[in-house]
């Protein structure tokens, strides 16, 4: 039997926040060194100013540009647990990850409730499972999948 996933509304609007408070705190500061600026010019410079307002600028257009593109990949994107694999289907591809090559899954909470999922791959490498719809019946059908190297 195939379990299929997706990206819940919940995790966008958590991203969608997160890119928020950095536009809002950005402002703060640039508003800050702006405020000092006008009232000592000589300590904080016209090129401090600048200097803050560019590099803070960038930052926040570079985390809504990889905002935009993750919501634009993860429309088309869900996770499906099927016999003896992990399917990745984003965007008409296709990535399969074989149970065999897991050797530890971590689950990780906070206040109780699940994060996210950590599979540890046979070379040390991980995948972050975070996000989904119904991430606890996730966690329940790798489990099962994967019986004995469910770690603390």
């Amino acid at each position: 039997m195939t379990e299929r996933f997706v990206v819940g509304r919940e995790e966008k609007r958590r991203r969608w926040i997160n890119v928020g408070w950095g536009l809002l705190f950005s402002g703060a500061m640039v508003a800050t060194v702006a405020f000092e600026h006008q009232h000592d010019p000589a300590r904080y410079s016209s090129f401090l100013l600048w200097s803050v307002a560019s590099v803070l600028g960038a930052a926040n257009l570079g985390s809504l540009v990889f905002l935009v593109r993750y919501l634009r990949l993860i429309d088309d994107h869900c996770l499906e647990v099927v016999a003896g694999k992990l399917r990745f289907l984003t965007a008409g591809q296709c990535s399969e990850l074989e149970f065999e090559q897991v050797s530890a899954l971590r689950l990780f909470r906070r206040w109780g409730k699940l994060r996210h999922i950590q599979l540890v791959l046979k070379n040390n490498r991980g995948i972050r499972l975070e996000g989904y719809q119904d991430l606890d019946r996730l966690a329940e059908c790798l489990q099962d999948a994967l019986p004995g190297k469910l770690m603390p």
